[in-house]
């Protein structure tokens, strides 16, 4: 690993600013000492309770189904935004309808496994059902398949990169290790890796956690600022932020990403893309 090189963007931009929404879909064992899944602030029932599962967990998620999910559309449309969506395959079952509509207002479509279980929990054999399913229903729903990857929970496993080189994916950003794109080999092709996000950047960062949505904002803001100043150097990055509709489609964190929204559209030479343009740039310039 070298010093970092420069790269460029197009139209000279100092910053490409790419948003991601992972909206998902749950194991059934959610909301129950079984699950591996973080339910923070909520009362899961011990192994002895004759009713198993925390139903307060479950509706938070729904949340993001019922009302999230459009406060973070009508954001978008508010400001002209193309993003990213990572949708598991039983969520575009689920929602044909809605996700035909956001389709066809421009967005991209990536995808998870399946469902969000952890790819630990699964042989090699289970990891690849999983992705083929998704696959499939992203086929039969949207008539397309998905070309962006990111395990569920960001947990992949030895046999991750292989196996969605052979599915024909051409980005993923399960590893968190840069903050620019690069580009992996599996199985004869190319695939080019743009992590997910930067630890402590994330809207998860402010559920069940001392951490305010306002906190957070500041810190957008600081990666935000930091990350222009290296792109008017010469070394331009890109920031990516993720919002899940039952976190940030709350009103109170829809309002401070509204404001960033509103801070970093105040500055010029801002790359505004969804992730299969950046994956296509890239490879389109060969770095």
């Amino acid at each position: 690993m070298g010093k970092p090189r420069s790269i460029e963007w197009p139209d000279k931009a100092r910053i490409c600013v790419t948003f991601i929404v992972p909206w998902e879909v749950w194991p059934d064992n959610f909301g129950t000492h079984e699950s591996t899944q973080r339910t923070a602030g909520h009362h899961i029932p011990p192994p002895n309770a004759p009713f198993k599962k925390s139903l307060s967990a479950v509706t938070e998620r729904e949340y993001g189904d019922r009302a999230g999910i459009w406060r973070l559309l009508e954001l978008f449309q508010r400001y002209q935004l193309k993003v990213t969506f990572l949708m598991n395959g039983l969520k575009v079952e689920q929602f044909p309808d809605i996700v035909k509509e956001i389709q066809g207002q421009g967005h991209e479509f990536s995808s998870e496994g399946y469902v969000h279980e952890y790819s630990f929990m699964y042989t090699k054999d289970e990891e690849r059902e999983s992705i083929h399913k998704t696959i499939k229903a992203f086929e039969e729903v949207l008539g397309e398949k998905p070309y962006g990857y990111l395990s569920p929970g960001h947990c992949h496993t030895d046999n991750t990169l292989d196996l969605i080189s052979n599915a024909g994916y051409v980005w993923w950003a399960d590893p968190l290790n840069d903050d620019v794109p690069y580009t992996v080999s599996a199985n004869g092709r190319k695939l080019v890796v743009i992590p997910y996000n930067i630890a402590g950047c994330h809207d998860y960062s402010t559920y069940g956690t001392a951490r305010t949505p306002r906190d957070l904002l500041q810190i957008w803001k600081d990666q935000f600022d930091y990350l222009y100043m290296e792109g008017e150097r010469g070394f331009p990055k890109f920031f990516s932020i993720n919002l899940h509709p039952f976190v940030s489609g709350v009103p109170y964190r829809s309002k401070v990403t509204d404001e960033f929204l509103q801070y970093i559209k105040g500055f010029p030479k801002v790359w505004f893309a969804r992730r299969i343009e950046i994956a296509n740039w890239w490879l389109e310039k060969g770095y």
